[in-house]
């Protein structure tokens, strides 16, 4: 810092090799599976984008997701199976033996997706379509997992 004003900083970098010191097989098993998972998440977009396009959905949470996959694939999809609707920002998803009739579909060797429309109703806090919105009578316009967030604050329905 010799020479420079007090107000300048200087980062200093770690090298990349040192990004991963210590980190477990098991770690390193999730990070190939993240990339695994993005890869199908690409192709879940695609047939996303060309649903949203033709206007059979305004936005992906109005989507359902169906997919078939085999070996390796289909280990990773129900590993990580709860975490799906997240990654792929849809309201449902569902690992299926046969895909229906889902008018936008896409398949590669070891995954096929199709897209249809979600099933239920929207829930107006998440915007998830869910068909059990309203199966709690306090709060009849959202979805069990909203209600249950809104019974921990506190909120009173007015």
């Amino acid at each position: 810092r010799e020479g420079y004003p007090s107000s300048v900083h200087i980062a200093y970098f770690i090298p990349a090799d040192r990004l991963v010191e210590g980190f477990s097989t098991e770690v390193f098993m999730r990070l190939e599976n993240w990339d695994r998972l993005i890869a199908v998440r690409s192709v879940v977009l695609k047939v996303l984008e060309a649903a949203r396009k033709d206007k059979f959905i305004g936005m992906s949470l109005e989507a359902q997701v169906k997919m078939n996959a085999n070996g390796e694939t289909l280990e990773l999809l129900q590993r990580y199976f709860d975490f799906l609707p997240a990654l792929f920002i849809v309201s449902q998803v569902e690992i299926t033996g046969e895909l229906g009739s889902e008018p936008y579909s896409h398949a590669t060797d070891d995954l096929k997706v199709a897209v249809g429309r979600a099933e239920g109703q929207k829930c107006e806090r998440c915007w998830n379509y869910s068909k059990e919105v309203g199966a709690d009578s306090h709060f009849p316009t959202v979805c069990p997992r909203c209600s249950g967030v809104l019974k921990e604050i506190g909120w009173k329905p007015a």
